[in-house]
């Protein structure tokens, strides 16, 4: 990733556009592209039929084809065809219709193009970083807190949302952190430029919270990604994903910057969290310590997490780690076998902060349980009827609740609807029952799922208790059904 230096990688499309959008020089990688004529179909939806005869004919080569396409531009060809699949559909009145973007998107990403990018300055792991920031010398670095969970638990203060103006290019040095590591964080790669935060870490250190674009959000989770900063340098990222009381994260420091004050930066992020999403509860997936992560177990990163207080859930688990503690604590040169990591990794770290104990614990398998639930609902013999599976769930959510014409309502509340709608289906009987208070909650969640900042969402779904208590009914109900 340093400045002059050439990285190959298949980049998910919106990592390519930003590519393009950056005039990076960065372009596909034919020497690379195993069998490109697999980007036909793609190429095929932006065809008119005058063109057929010759993209049909075999004389020319998918290169030769879209290298003709884009007019020999500047910007090249992988410039044009990311432009291509992501351009709005036109909307004037007897022009021609342009592909669903969307679909152009997944096609792109399923054939895994190759990028060849050669690396400025800029955007390199050697010269990125965030212009006008106030450098901070220090002499000393600063070590976890004595007790990380009352400090997480305390407010962090210095937190502002950015303009889209001053956001752009915290975004630009975020992506390109990333990019330039062949790296990616979905919130960062599919960005809202309205929901972005930065939050003063102390010393010069400054957290990047992003969140995902709208078309991109989760139905019951909200979904972010973040970088941490140093004097405008980035040196580590990571995600969280608020879900009721509780949040799924983890952090991934570069190589370069441990062995310094990761854990102070990441018990700072998390402060940062638990005050903008009042959550109770941290969660940290194996994958993050060590499960089908050598990276993860060579940095020894279960201990990373273990001294900011996260502990097994798991019985068997918990009395491992408190025994490698236990001699970790006796001898300052023990380090754990990576068989022992191994073991470590089999089951999720939790956190828990003050109160935790009064709100529902989420089991995170929930969401594969609820998503299967409404495919089982909407199943049909083909996929027009699924669809109106669909669309009668939602109505009936919709006449429960008092909201009329759904599908003319404001863009906020339409989109939220539709997003959540399907789930509440599965649990409308408990809805039903529900106080008009706890029903106007819902509406009220379903407009700030489409609103355009997700923050209101991920508050106002930790606040409703009747929801996570249906829903982990309906989990229960359906693990007994699979016995």
């Amino acid at each position: 990733g340093m400045a002059g230096t050439i990285t190959r990688h298949a980049f998910a499309f919106g990592t390519a556009q930003w590519l393009a959008q950056s005039e990076e020089g960065a372009d596909i990688d034919w020497h690379a592209f195993v069998a490109p004529e697999r980007l036909d179909p793609l190429l095929r939806l932006t065809l008119t039929q005058a063109e057929a005869d010759a993209f049909d004919s075999g004389e020319l080569s998918t290169r030769a084809w879209l290298e003709l396409a884009h007019g020999g531009t500047r910007r090249g060809t992988l410039a044009w065809l990311v432009h291509a699949s992501g351009a709005p559909p036109r909307r004037r009145a007897g022009a021609a219709r342009a592909p669903d973007p969307a679909v152009m998107r997944m096609l792109y990403d399923t054939l895994e193009v190759p990028v060849r990018w050669r690396l400025t300055n800029r955007h390199s792991t050697s010269g990125n970083s965030v212009s006008g920031v106030a450098v901070h010398p220090r002499s000393a670095m600063r070590s976890a807190p004595v007790d990380p969970v009352a400090h997480i638990d305390t407010s962090l203060a210095s937190i502002v949302q950015l303009s889209r103006a001053r956001a752009i290019p915290w975004l630009d040095a975020a992506r390109a952190a990333l990019t330039a590591r062949c790296r990616e964080v979905h919130a960062i790669t599919y960005a809202n430029p309205d929901e972005v935060f930065v939050a003063d870490l102390g010393g010069g250190a400054m957290l990047c919270l992003i969140g995902a674009a709208r078309d991109e959000r989760l139905s019951l989770e909200a979904n972010y990604g973040f970088v941490i900063f140093a004097n405008g340098v980035p040196i580590g990222y990571g995600g969280v994903t608020p879900l009721a009381a509780q949040a799924n994260t983890g952090v991934n420091v570069f190589e370069a910057f441990r062995h310094a004050e990761a854990s102070m930066l990441f018990a700072q992020s998390l402060r940062a969290f638990r005050t903008l999403f009042g959550v109770t509860r941290f969660i940290v997936n194996p994958y993050q310590f060590g499960a089908d992560n050598d990276e993860a177990l060579s940095s020894g990163a279960y201990w990373f997490y273990d001294r900011l207080g996260f502990r097994p859930e798991h019985v068997a688990v918990r009395a491992l780690a408190d025994r490698e503690r236990l001699r970790r604590s006796a001898s300052r040169g023990y380090r754990s076998s990576p068989a022992t990591l191994r073991r470590l990794a089999t089951h999720d770290l939790v956190l828990e902060l003050a109160g935790a104990s009064r709100t529902i614990r989420v089991d995170e398998h929930w969401l594969v349980l609820i998503a299967s639930a409404v495919t089982t609902a909407l199943s049909a013999h083909d996929v027009p009827a699924r669809f109106l599976r669909r669309d009668a769930a939602i109505d009936a959510v919709a006449e429960a609740l008092g909201i009329r014409r759904w599908r003319t309502a404001n863009g906020q509340l339409q989109f939220g609807v539709q997003r959540l709608g399907p789930v509440i289906a599965l649990i409308l009987d408990d809805v039903r029952r529900w106080s008009r208070d706890d029903r106007r909650a819902l509406v009220a969640l379903m407009h700030a799922k489409g609103a355009q900042q997700e923050r209101a969402f991920a508050l106002a779904s930790r606040a409703h208790r009747p929801l996570w208590i249906a829903l982990r009914r309906l989990c229960r109900r359906l693990e007994t059904a699979s016995l």
